[in-house]
């Protein structure tokens, strides 16, 4: 299994992110820096009403596709302090200076297609 050595971020990371606008959202206690992440689809603003907060809730009742979900990973840049994650990997925990590192299994990320939602013939738009 291929693994990545993640940044451990805390919210005093995130605050100092964020005062160097950063965007950064948290999806399933991973940390993603999607400042660059213009293109999305839903518009650039949707992230920063949720910058520096958990928004697993709002990802997924959105609905993504696999290709959406593997796009993530280019912006994956840690790991949650204290999250259910962190502490499930906090074995693997090596520190470089002042910098808290966790061991991540690149395969953990799933990858599975939205629900689909039965729209009454009614409904829909022909």
């Amino acid at each position: 299994m291929s693994y990545q050595k993640l940044r451990v971020i805390d919210d005093k990371c995130l605050d100092k992110f964020k005062k160097e606008s950063k965007c950064c959202i948290i999806i399933k206690d991973l940390v993603y820096d999607v400042t660059s992440f213009f293109d999305h689809p839903g518009g650039y603003d949707i992230f920063k009403d949720y910058a520096g907060k958990d928004t697993t809730a709002a990802f997924a009742q959105i609905g993504h596709s696999i290709n959406a979900q593997k796009l993530m990973k280019n912006y994956l840049v840690g790991i949650k302090k204290n999250s259910p994650l962190y502490e499930q990997n906090k074995n693997t925990r090596t520190v470089n200076g002042k910098i808290e590192y966790i061991d991540y299994f690149l395969e953990e990320i799933k990858e599975k297609e939205p629900p689909k939602i039965d729209i009454p013939e009614t409904v829909r738009i022909k």
